[in-house]
């Protein structure tokens, strides 16, 4: 139950973008720079609560960290996540 988020958390999250059109996917932002999530769009739900459980979630502050073969490392608070590019391609982030 560590990990669990309700949907109608999960549904809240969502219906807050309110700077949905705004940004670029997290594969494309520059490294080492500070990041604000603007919309996250992943059609698997367990995916997208995976990610909000991890903490990634709109209005939340980022920074890549470092770009590998698959994907990136970002940061979140003192956390490091690996994310694989297909993931990281559907999350849009504006500069801090």
């Amino acid at each position: 139950m560590e990990h669990y988020v309700s949907k109608e958390v999960v549904n809240d999250l969502k219906k807050l973008s309110t700077l949905k059109e705004e940004g670029v996917p997290l594969t494309e932002f520059r490294l080492h720079q500070q990041a604000v999530i603007t919309d996250i769009f992943l059609s698997d739900h367990g995916l997208f609560e995976r990610l909000v459980s991890m903490g990634m979630f709109l209005g939340e502050k980022t920074t890549v960290t470092n770009r590998i073969p698959q994907g990136v490392v970002v940061k979140i608070g003192n956390k490091k996540f690996a994310l694989d590019r297909n993931i990281a391609e559907h999350i849009k982030v504006v500069k801090v």
